[in-house]
């Protein structure tokens, strides 16, 4: 297999697992907004999952850019300069005894977050087959028929 099909499949995978990670997010705020859950077992499930959400955008977005793909990784380079930046300002956690009046901007960000992944994993899928039909495309070549047999009944 070529090289740029394995990192399309590879981030594909990637942004799989973010959207379910941000859908579960997602699930858990409206739980708690529900009450179907307390504070602290939704701030809990919250915050265990901020990390690796944020390493796996980061991962995506060196893995984008390291291997050439410039437009894709700056545009994924933003999200991650977002999520540096909530990071460093310490607003990426949600506080136990402030998470009902954070609710609504959470929810705010996870629903355009979840946007930004669904349009960047069905453009994933579209470079993945795209790579997938390029490969195969050099390795079996299409015989034209008409100069095949021009050539061999001569």
């Amino acid at each position: 297999m070529s090289l740029d099909f394995l990192v399309w499949l590879l981030v594909f995978f990637i942004q799989l697992g973010l959207l379910g990670i941000t859908m579960y997010i997602l699930i858990t705020l409206s739980d708690l907004e529900a009450d179907y859950l307390n504070p602290h077992d939704s701030s809990v499930i919250v915050n265990y999952w901020l990390t690796p959400e944020y390493v796996a955008q980061g991962v995506i977005t060196v893995l984008l850019l390291l291997t050439g793909k410039w437009v894709t990784g700056l545009l994924s380079l933003v999200l991650t300069a977002y999520h540096v930046r909530a990071y460093l300002r310490q607003e990426h956690q949600v506080d136990v005894t402030e998470v009902f009046r954070q609710i609504p901007r959470q929810k705010v960000i996870r629903i355009v977050k979840l946007v930004i992944y669904l349009i960047a994993f069905v453009y994933f899928i579209f470079r993945t087959i795209l790579s997938l039909v390029h490969y195969f495309d050099a390795a079996y070549p299409v015989i034209d028929r008409r100069n095949w047999e021009a050539q061999h009944t001569q």
